[in-house]
Parts: C-alpha cells; structure tokens; sequence
C-alpha cells in the first residue's frame, strides 16, 4: 500500500498523485489519498480544496485504520498526544535507510532517486515536482488526468476555437506570488519583461499564433502586457480551474509561470512540436532547479 499526502493547488496535488501512482504500479500494490491535511489548514491555505476526484484517477481515499495498518499515527488526529506521537515516531524513522521508512518526508525540491526503490508499504509527504518520478508511467498518468465529464458549454467553445489555430497557452499566476511575502522571495515576481520576451520568442516561430490568456489577474495581464491582437482571455469565462488547466493543455504551445500549476498545462499537451517557454529560475534566486525543467522546455 501506497499512501500520498495530497495538498496544496491543484498543481501540487497532480504531482503528488503522480508519485504515489508511479509507485503503486512499479510495486503492484493499492494507491491511497490522504486528503486529511485540508481540513487543518493554515488561514492563509484555507481556499485549498481536494479537486482531483474531477480526473480519471485511479486509488481510494484513506481511512483511520489505513495508518494502524502500516503502524504509524493517523496525520488526521491533531490533538496534542498524537502530535507528540507523531515527531517521536518521525525522528526515529529519519534514522533509517529512506526506502524503509514508514513515512518518508520530501527534504528537497531536486528529484530524490531512492524514493523510486521503495518496496514496501509507506506514507510519503511532500510536493515532488519532478517528471522523474513518474516519466517511467507517463502515458498513464496522461489518462489519468483526462477530465471525468464532458468539458462546460463555454469551456467546449474555447477548445473548438484553441483546435483551429496556432494557439499559445499564456499563464500568468499573480495572486499570492504578490501578497504573500514568503511567496513573494521564494518564486520571485515575473514581471511584463518574461512574458513580452516569450511571446516574441514564439511569434518568430508560430506565424500567426492566437494568444490564451490564463491569470489570476486578468486585469493587470491586460494593463501591463501589450500583446496585440488575437488575443483570448480565457479566465474572463470564470471557468474551474480544472477545465482552464485542461485547455491550457490543449494549446499548441505554451508560456507558463512559476507555477506547478502551468507546468501541468504544459506537460499534458501531447503536441510534438510543442513549444514551451518557461523562466529561466523556478524559484527567486539562480540555484539547480534541472530536475524540475524538461529538458526540451525553453528557459527565458
């Protein structure tokens, strides 16, 4: 058995899911969510919600007795006993060997080999954004991910429109990049100088491409970028941001943010000949984020 934290956006739960799907088939064994953390999260986490029951994703959500079972203490008990519980059981566990532990906590961005030989039933914590946890079960993970029920009205207009032209997926992700400070530091702000570099970069190559805007803040996309004319901004529809995720994918090519959330949009399109423009940096400062970047992707 395969238990995977699943929390944050649904960026971070795709990646998440991803892991624990890779795994579970590698050792042939069930998959099971942990959805728990989303009734315990922090003020400022509280819109997070437990969305990817929208996909056609395989594996049940946990029960109580799924920890018993693998001898750990239940993450959806937060009374202080169990917490204390909890640290003790999770410090005596960072003395093993990783692939041995019962619960095996993420403690780096960059992709972690050894998680990829575990065997044995365990719980995994973490983000793990890195196509190499998975790229082994990809096109699985592609099914996986195709939407349960048939896309909006308004959604299905912009996708016959997004089928017809040379269509160039753009994300740009303000919100709580801007407000949150931490945030702020940690991924560093794009500003309109990426977004006008990667949209010359693409138009040099895509003649008469057609530009879907997906933002948080379509309102400062369409005051600060000058991107002239075929241009859509597709989060004016009010769509749910599964189905604009889903649309992002199916653009031809794509520019995205600092965002695991655009790095889907651009890893599920299923183009050959995609083009895909991402910053140069993942995060604020230069550091090794070359697990995180496909190769084939364009830093700008």
């Amino acid at each position: 058995m395969i238990i995977v934290r699943i929390s944050g956006g649904l960026g971070n739960q795709m990646f998440q899911y991803a892991l624990g799907r890779a795994l579970s088939i590698k050792n042939d064994t069930e998959l099971v969510l942990d959805i728990s953390n989303f009734n315990y999260q922090k003020k400022e986490d509280a819109f997070r919600k437990y969305t990817l029951d929208v996909f056609n994703i395989s594996g049940r959500i946990a029960k109580p007795e799924d920890f018993i079972n693998l001898g750990i203490t239940n993450p959806g008990n937060q009374n202080l006993l169990a917490k204390i519980k909890r640290k003790i059981e999770r410090f005596a566990e960072s003395k093993k060997l990783l692939a041995s532990r019962k619960t095996i906590i993420e403690n780096q961005f960059l992709f972690i080999p050894e998680i990829l030989e575990i065997k044995e039933s365990c719980f995994l914590i973490g983000v793990w954004q890195s196509e190499k946890y998975f790229e082994a079960v990809g096109e699985q993970i592609r099914r996986d991910f195709k939407l349960k029920t048939p896309l909006s009205t308004g959604a299905e207009m912009l996708r016959k429109k997004i089928s017809i032209n040379n269509s160039v997926a753009i994300h740009v992700r303000r919100g709580d990049q801007v407000s949150n400070p931490h945030l702020a530091k940690k991924h560093g702000i794009l500003n309109e100088d990426y977004y006008i570099s990667a949209v010359d970069y693409i138009k040099k190559r895509v003649p008469s491409s057609h530009l879907y805007i997906f933002s948080d803040d379509t309102e400062w996309a369409k005051k600060n970028l000058q991107l002239g004319e075929n241009v859509t901004y597709v989060s004016d529809f009010a769509l749910p941001d599964y189905e604009e995720l889903t649309l992002m994918s199916l653009c031809k090519h794509a520019i995205i943010a600092k965002s695991s959330y655009s790095w889907w949009g651009a890893w599920l399109n299923d183009n050959p000949n995609k083009i895909i423009i991402t910053p140069k940096n993942r995060f604020g400062t230069a550091g090794n984020d070359d697990d995180l970047i496909p190769k084939s992707w364009i830093r700008v």
